[in-house]
Parts: structure tokens; C-alpha cells; sequence
């Protein structure tokens, strides 16, 4: 897998230390707004080319895969862009701003059968959320969750200046909820499957995003609450129950150590706290499908992720329409 990498923030920079240890992976390129901080990207010791022109970025042979971090609202455009031309894709979450966005990327896939599209959520790709999968596999019958993602985000201080970086701005499809709540979104959908509903109740800054929220995703048996923020801290941390039974781990991202607790105050834990580059889990599985993406267990695995990934993106809308929060990329795309 030769990765391009688009965006050169501090997520692109954990994901492209990942690729160095990932064996049968390898950094092929990296695009930036200007020529010069796609350069500083770059270790002193690595020599694959830097660009700031995406079209010339796309025509390097030598990049088979595209990981996409820029802004939320650009991540549609540059996936089909990268495409149509039999790139792969590795997209960070949210993959888009809406399901319009979403389909469209799938009929694209459907002309182009040899690319893969993948969304880099990173917590369901670990140790620790296969631990937390099997567990409630063997808990019975779940009777509700609380997962958590709470978490002040330094932009949040040039909001309060009076300015709006990207992340807290409608116009790049930003706000809590798309940032730190999609994790817990993924965590319930890749648990439980799809909400019958959701909704979400949330404040909004004048920017036209959220700062903070509670959602709800509505089963047939029980309830999924979700705690987001990127104004304040919180180490409530993340509860499954059943019956006399609670499955206790930390945020909806991290997730941290698992234990479980049963009635008589018993404590047992699952799965120590995770270590080592958080990113690491979804490079190795990407990679893995890309190298042999024929195999029987590859396709199953990976036909998975893409249900899972449209069916976050349809409860994110869901949540947002409840919440009345709007992007100009709903526009764009007829919604």
C-alpha cells in the first residue's frame, strides 16, 4: 500500500507514523495548500515528493492509496476525485456531510470495482473494541449504554476571540457532533447496529455548529445515550448494562481500559488501557484488504465497514436534522 496523504495536521501526522510501522505499507506522497508545508511534513530522511496541486498529486503513479484529511466539507470532492481516477481511499471521519455525498461515492464505487473506500474510525479497528464486542456478545441482553466523548478542544479559544477555525464553522461541516461524536456514534452502530431513530439536543454557537450535546439513538429494547462536547472536559467515561451487569470503559474514542462489574461489586478487568499509536489497528486492517482484497474474509470484513460507515453518516444526519443544524453541503447536494 503506497499512501498520498492529503492535509498535513497532527491527525495526518499520527496516521503517517502508523504507515512507517506498518509492514506492506509505505508513505508515497503528501498534499498541502502550499508546496512549503507539505515539505516540513516530511522527516528529514524521507524523500517522496511533496505537492500542492491535487490533480498533479492524483497523477503520481506511485500512489495507490489516498488518506484524505482536510476539512469535513472537502473530504466528497477529493474521495471522488481520487476515485475516478482507481485510487483508493482512506477518509477521516465524518467521511462526508451527508448521505446525498455518501451515495454518490457508491455509485462511483460501482464503477470503478478494484477501488476501496474505507472511513478511519479508529476505535473500532483496535484490541480493545474487539474486547468490548465479545463481551457484550456474552452479556445477555443489553438494557442500554451511556457512551461518552467529551473533550475542550483548543479552537475553541479563537471562538471565544471571535474568530471560527474550521472545526467549529458550518461552512467546513464542522461542530461537536461531527468531530468527537461521530466515535460514540460508531461505537453504538458497530455494537448494536443501526438506531430505528435518533435524535440529538444540543447547544449551538453563532459559528452554526454545536459546541455540545446529548444524543439519543432509539432501539427496539433500550436506549444509546451520547455525551458530546469539545467545550468542556469530562471523565464520566462509557457504560454498557445488562442486567446486573456493567461493562465500563473510557471515552467513545480512546476507549481506554474495559472492566466489567458485576452485582456484588466484583470487578474484572476485560482489557488494559491501550498503548502505542492509536491509529495503528485501521493501517494494519486497510492494508491487509488492499493487499489481498479477493480473499473471502477480506471482502466480508471490509463489505462490513462500508454498511457501517453509511449507516454512521445516515444517524449523523438524522441527529442533525432533529438538532436543526445545517451545512452549505447539504445544499450542494439537494438535501
Amino acid at each position: 500500500m503506497h499512501i498520498g496523504i492529503i492535509g498535513t495536521g497532527w491527525i495526518s501526522r499520527q496516521f503517517a507514523d502508523a504507515v512507517h510501522q506498518q509492514q506492506g505499507a509505505q508513505m508515497a506522497g503528501i498534499l498541502s495548500r502550499t508546496r512549503e508545508s507539505a515539505e516540513r511534513f516530511k522527516y528529514p530522511d524521507e524523500a517522496y515528493p511533496a505537492y500542492d496541486d491535487i490533480e498533479e498529486f492524483l497523477a503520481d503513479s506511485k500512489i495507490d492509496t489516498v488518506y484524505i484529511a482536510s476539512p469535513n466539507s472537502m473530504h466528497y470532492s477529493q474521495a471522488a476525485k481520487a476515485i475516478s481516477v482507481g485510487k483508493n481511499v482512506i477518509v477521516e471521519k465524518p467521511a462526508f456531510s451527508n448521505p446525498t455525498e455518501f451515495a454518490k461515492i457508491e455509485t462511483l464505487l460501482r464503477h470503478h470495482p478494484q477501488v476501496r473506500f474505507f472511513e478511519a474510525a479508529r476505535n473500532i479497528h483496535t484490541d480493545t473494541f474487539r474486547s468490548i464486542a465479545e463481551q457484550v456478545e456474552n452479556m445477555g441482553q443489553v438494557g442500554g449504554a451511556v457512551f461518552s466523548y467529551m473533550k475542550y478542544s483548543s479552537k475553541y479559544d479563537a471562538v471565544l476571540a471571535g474568530t471560527a477555525p474550521n472545526v467549529f464553522t458550518a461552512q467546513f461541516s464542522g461542530g461537536a457532533l461531527q468531530d468527537l461524536g461521530v466515535y460514540p456514534v460508531y461505537d453504538a452502530i458497530a455494537l448494536f447496529g443501526p438506531p430505528h431513530s435518533a435524535e440529538y439536543h444540543c447547544l449551538l454557537l453563532p459559528t452554526g455548529t454545536d459546541a455540545m450535546g446529548t444524543g439519543v439513538l432509539h432501539y427496539q429494547h433500550f436506549d444509546v445515550t451520547l455525551l458530546i462536547s469539545k467545550t468542556v472536559n469530562s471523565r464520566f467515561g462509557s457504560e454498557i448494562y445488562a442486567g446486573r451487569q456493567t461493562l465500563s470503559f473510557g471515552n467513545g474514542g480512546d476507549l481506554g481500559s474495559v472492566r466489567l462489574m458485576e452485582d456484588d461489586g466484583t470487578v474484572q478487568e476485560i482489557c488494559p488501557s491501550p498503548t502505542g499509536n492509536p491509529m495503528s489497528g485501521e493501517v494494519r486492517d486497510f492494508t491487509d484488504v488492499i493487499q489481498a482484497p479477493a480473499e473471502p474474509a477480506n471482502q466480508s470484513r471490509y463489505l462490513r465497514w462500508l454498511k457501517t460507515s453509511r449507516e454512521v453518516c445516515e444517524t449523523l444526519w438524522q441527529m442533525r436534522q432533529s438538532a436543526g443544524i445545517h451545512f452549505p453541503a447539504d445544499d450542494a447536494d439537494g438535501r
